[in-house]
């Protein structure tokens, strides 16, 4: 099996730092997305930890599970980058 990675191509809906994070995947054979487990032989991904969202009728619903970079999902989901909040101690 081999698998071909390809940038985003720019898009008005997705921000210049967004559409450089993601990543298209073309396998050769057909691989489960790790989201929802159907075989595709193109899926998606991210540079960065995120989250695959499923479209709950009108606002998108996280499932709460945390992919590493590269995972393969189906574009079926829409991806967030997993951002970690910054606290400050000494605010307390």
């Amino acid at each position: 099996m081999y698998v071909q990675i390809l940038e985003a191509k720019p898009n008005k809906m997705f921000s210049e730092a967004h559409r450089q994070l993601v990543r298209f995947l073309r396998y050769s054979e057909y691989v489960r997305c790790a989201e929802c487990g159907h075989r595709k032989r193109t899926l998606w991904t991210m540079l960065c930890s995120f989250q695959a969202l499923d479209m709950a009728m009108i606002i998108p619903k996280r499932s709460g599970r945390i992919h590493l970079p590269l995972t393969p999902v189906c574009q079926t989901h829409l991806m967030a980058p997993e951002i970690e909040e910054v606290t400050d101690a000494g605010s307390d």
